[in-house]
């Protein structure tokens, strides 16, 4: 019979070692992820204390020596290349991601839970796979954990695999309560990878004699530990660890990192929903799913002070199921375009699901960032969670009007806004109070955005501009009370300016969201940059509401500009070669904040179709930093300018594997506050936040026109050419494109 003919009667399914790298190394990509699987096996195993040991002084400093001895290998390479006359390769050099930190540099997780005998290690601990919660009829009845002390985190059998996510090596030291030796063992990934079949693969074992039969307990020890993945500093993997374990009485169960318990920050919550809940407490609720019954769940929706927003990985639901994070942090189903949407950068939802968990079906994706969708179960739950959200938003934002109405009426700010609002007509007078309410709602009377706001409001409703620029200055009360007097005889021109704000206003977003509509073959044959581009130039506000008065025709401020697009190569001021303009490093948009002229604004776009990096942050930072310079140098030191940064791209998808650089720009954009003087945002986000912040004060403006009888519909105006939206608003001068 000739090779490749026969016919065997039955055929084997051997499990190669690269599954290794599908199931552990994929999958558990940074060390808290890696350190949650461990903890979650501590737990299952009935201990009452993990400790966990990081040595991250030395690990840093293992990173800066490999980094460095990189770098010089490099350097010598460039050279060696220069000498010969050699082309150095092109290739990116990956090399840092095949090194490993000396093995004497170990993360190290030990808890008392009830061990495991050699018998266990064979059948339980080394089993890929293994469905834990079956009977031996194959059915999910076994939900306990030993002696029934709880109910078990574990299901899928594969958290043994999170260490190669990190380590090169995973040693594990386990004894069982009456026995008297301990067995260790050492799972080597270099070894088991190659294997053909990790079930021919023999693991040797070790035992150590004589010990207390009463003691027992696992130890887990990562070795060759991998620089990329071992970056996290203590107060990130207290984050990653205290959000993915929720409820757990410490009493009963507690971590510790490097000898610190592990335990949620303290929040200091405004709102809690259902209001009335005693602290640390949760509202009963539940899911009806026909022809399966109710499913019981708990949950309590909590909103953070102003000022101490959430990043936007960490809004919305998270689902727990018996204390660990099942899915989430998510905004589920919530729609932009509800009202008080703005909430929910201050939301969090704790939802207890643990009956989820315990009808014999695996609701929950492996990664534990959501629930397997696409069946009425999750479909009704994530619903249901919805609506939750929905009602606290709604309560939320009843609390939010109460409290600006005691902001208004008791801050200096909130008072010289009213002074402003006063000194309209009586016809604008009301719906200008009302609006200058729903931003204190927002942001807080007493908060920078309510001050740059507050002219925008009056705008809306009065433009005269006159009054504008003597909201700018903060002039006195008196005197912007004078002038609206005189104006009030404008009303008819009045009406036809805030038509022509409302119609501004609509298309610009409506500009603005066919951009962002518009396919990625269209930006990646960049066909839509040039029309984002003047779009954001003529119409800044789309970048933040408060962009609206920029540079004026001022003489001075008009040759400031023309410096500034000299130093940066823009405008006018690009070289020129073969009769066009040289495609150099540069930023796409810069101008300077008319009421405040030590205010400068640079703006990066990038393509929607590149996710964005570390460099693009680098580089934005880096024409910051010469604008500041040359308004320093121009000044010789007379005024101390403010140079704010805006990044604008396509954000690295959550939940997919990422390169290093984009990987630190999440970490850079996660860390972003209030005083950062950059921001990073998606395009998609750019686009929620401006008709979150103008929806209602378009809907505003467009109520009043109606009232009178005003032809309000904007026309859509294209941008398939680039034509962007024309404002008619005051004569304004952009520094740079």
């Amino acid at each position: 019979m000739a090779a490749g003919d026969e016919r065997p009667k039955t055929f084997s399914m051997p499990i190669e070692g690269g599954m290794l790298k599908a199931l552990g190394i994929n999958m558990y990509t940074t060390l808290g992820k890696c350190l949650v699987e461990f903890v979650a096996n501590a737990y299952d195993a009935n201990a009452r204390h993990v400790e966990i040991s990081i040595p991250f002084a030395e690990i840093d400093a293992a990173r800066a020596k490999i980094k460095a001895e990189l770098a010089a290998e490099r350097a010598t390479h460039l050279a060696t290349s220069a000498e010969e006359g050699e082309k150095p390769s092109a290739q990116p050099d990956l090399t840092a991601f095949l090194k490993t930190i000396d093995e004497s540099i170990a993360i190290v997780i030990t808890d008392d839970g009830h061990g495991m005998s050699p018998g266990d290690v064979s059948s339980k601990f080394l089993p890929l796979n293994r469905q834990r919660r079956l009977d031996v009829n194959g059915k999910e009845t076994t939900l306990q954990s030993e002696g029934n002390r709880r109910h078990v985190m574990g299901r899928k059998g594969l958290g043994k695999l999170a260490g190669f996510g990190t380590a090169q090596k995973v040693e594990i030291r386990t004894k069982r309560k009456d026995q008297d030796f301990r067995t260790t063992f050492v799972m080597d990934s270099s070894d088991l990878m190659g294997a053909k079949n990790l079930a021919d693969k023999e693991i040797p074992a070790t035992y150590e004699e004589g010990l207390p039969v009463a003691s027992c307990g696992t130890t887990v020890i990562l070795r060759g530990l991998k620089p990329d993945a071992v970056k996290s500093n203590q107060d990130k993997i207290v984050a990653t660890l205290a959000q993915a374990f929720y409820g757990i009485d410490p009493a009963d169960f507690a971590i510790t990192l490097n000898g610190e318990p592990v335990k949620p920050p303290v929040i200091d919550y405004e709102y809690t929903y259902p209001e009335g809940l005693a602290e640390g407490t949760m509202a009963d609720t539940e899911v009806d799913v026909p022809d399966i019954g109710r499913i019981q769940l708990q949950y309590v929706v909590r909103f953070r002070r102003r000022g101490q927003h959430l990043s936007a990985g960490l809004r919305g639901a998270r689902i727990y199921c018996n204390h660990r994070l099942a899915a989430g942090p998510s905004l589920l189903k919530l729609g932009t375009g509800m009202h008080n949407f703005h909430g929910v950068d201050y939301l969090e939802c704790i939802v207890a699901a643990d009956q989820l968990d315990r009808l014999g079906i695996d609701f929950v994706n492996t990664n534990r960032t959501q629930l397997r969708e696409d069946n009425d179960v999750v479909d009704l739950l994530q619903t249901h969670i919805t609506q939750l959200m929905k009602e606290a938003l709604a309560k939320h934002a009843t609390f939010r009007e109460g409290q600006a109405e005691i902001e208004i009426a008791t801050t200096e700010e909130g008072a010289r806004a009213t002074r402003m609002v006063q000194a309209l007509s009586t016809k604008t007078r009301a719906p200008a109070a009302k609006l200058l309410k729903s931003f204190a709602a927002r942001f807080g009377a007493n908060s920078p955005e309510f001050n740059e706001l507050a002219p925008l409001v009056v705008q809306s409703v009065n433009t005269g501009e006159v009054l504008i620029r003597l909201i700018d200055l903060q002039a006195d009360p008196k005197t912007i009370s004078h002038v609206a007097d005189e104006l009030r005889d404008l009303a008819e021109i009045e009406k036809s300016d805030s038509l022509k704000v409302f119609r501004g206003r609509v298309s610009a977003i409506i500009a603005l969201q066919t951009l962002v509509d518009q396919g990625d073959e269209l930006w990646k044959k960049n066909q839509n940059e040039a029309a984002l581009h003047n779009l954001l130039k003529r119409s800044p506000w789309l970048i933040r509401p408060e962009f609206n008065n920029y540079l004026t025709s001022d003489e001075n401020l008009t040759k400031l500009s023309s410096k500034i697009a000299k130093v940066l190569g823009i405008d006018n001021f690009a070289p020129i070669r073969d009769g066009r303009k040289q495609d150099l490093q540069r930023p796409d948009l810069v101008f300077a904040l008319g009421s405040e002229q030590s205010h400068f604004v640079v703006v990066e776009l990038k393509s929607p179709s590149l996710p964005l990096d570390i460099t693009h942050l680098d580089q934005l930072q880096e024409y910051m930093f010469k604008v500041e310079q040359f308004i320093k140098s121009e000044f010789s030191g007379r005024i101390t300018p403010r140079v704010t940064g805006h990044l604008i791209g396509a954000m690295p998808k959550i939940g997919e594997k990422h390169t290093v650089q984009q990987a630190r720009l999440m970490d850079a954009a996660s860390k972003v506050g209030p005083n950062t003087p950059y921001e990073v945002i998606g395009l998609v986000d750019l686009f929620e936040r401006t008709k979150s912040v103008h929806q209602f004060l378009v809907h505003q403006i467009r109520d009043e026109l109606e009232e009178d009888g005003s032809a309000f519909a904007p026309a859509p105006i294209p941008v398939g050419k680039a034509k962007a939206v024309s404002l008619p608003v005051a004569a304004a001068k952009v520094v740079s494109v």
